[in-house]
């Protein structure tokens, strides 16, 4: 698992697109971390509408002015195969990353990327091409991102130190996210869910302080949560990040964001939780890589 974390980095200058026409719309289909990818990418794009989608079909509006991309690492997922042949019913404009399997075989505009790594750990291979193919001039970024990230892989003893606190405190993570980063918030939350074997939870400024703030108050076991806050908010949600601590008197640490580009900052903060969720599994003893559970469902599904 160490491995494939400090490859990110190369992966972030992986060279490939995919083609693509005109189009006024976007809608990306993928689930866990192959649907990460989606997620983070939207809240990067804002050059047209922009919806990502993890289930079995499509929103209705789709038609040929939508570009439709597929993402799925093992290429057979069958929620996104499924809302694959939906789009395509629907005539949209269709391409597919994925590093082999089903998908590769059934869209004919795909674009191939590495495999052998687990679906969260390839999040690099399945964002740069996103960011490469739709956003001009950003390569720039992703070269930046990925500097940033190496920084991480270099110095993250830090990151070990509260991992090993976390553990043995028998806390559980709550990350509270904002836009642009209410995707890498939850990319925390599943990544201590599948690294660690941890429940974990997420949510996201303003919208919390108009429900979850009282829980954060109030409820009983608030005191068995660890909370967590990015840095780089600005304006009312800054102020609102801080009232909310106030209010509610929980003890939250502020995670620094860094680098220049907002692709940056964000591969940024992904690769500190893929670090703090990996050195929770490592205090607890448990192999990060293990997806036993998940593959035992798929199993059972496949088999009616």
């Amino acid at each position: 698992m160490l491995e494939e974390l400090t490859s990110l980095k190369e992966q972030l200058l992986f060279q490939g697109k995919f083609e693509h026409q005109e189009f006024k719309n976007i809608v990306i289909a993928g689930m866990g971390g192959s649907g990460i990818a989606g997620s983070i990418f939207a809240e990067i794009f804002d050059a047209c509408p922009i919806e990502t989608v993890s289930d079995y079909s499509v929103p209705a509006y789709v038609n040929h002015d939508t570009l439709f991309i597929a993402i799925s690492y093992s290429g057979n997922t069958e929620e996104t195969i499924s809302a694959f042949r939906d789009a395509e019913r629907k005539g949209a404009q269709t391409a597919a990353i994925t590093s082999g399997g089903t998908l590769s075989k059934i869209c004919r505009n795909t674009l191939i990327i590495p495999g052998g790594l687990q679906p969260r750990s390839a999040i690099g291979y399945m964002l740069a091409p996103l960011i490469a193919s739709l956003i001009p001039g950003s390569s720039g970024d992703l070269k930046e991102a990925s500097r940033t990230v190496e920084k991480i892989d270099s110095s993250n003893a830090q990151i070990k130190e509260e991992a090993g606190v976390l553990v043995r405190e028998k806390k559980l993570p709550v990350i509270f996210g904002f836009k642009p980063f209410e995707s890498v918030a939850y990319r925390w939350q599943t990544q201590f869910n599948e690294n660690a074997k941890m429940l974990a939870f997420s949510a996201f400024f303003p919208e919390l302080d108009h429900n979850q703030i009282m829980a954060l108050e109030s409820s009983y076991g608030r005191d068995s949560l660890a909370y967590y806050y990015f840095s780089g908010a600005s304006g009312r949600v800054r102020d609102r990040i801080k009232f909310t601590i106030d209010l509610t008197g929980i003890e939250a640490r502020q995670i620094p964001v860094e680098g220049r580009s907002r692709i940056a900052q964000i591969m940024h903060l992904v690769h500190y939780g893929d670090y703090f969720s990996y050195y929770a599994a490592i205090e607890r003893k448990i192999e990060p890589r293990d997806v036993t559970t998940i593959e035992k469902l798929k199993k059972l599904l496949s088999q009616i």
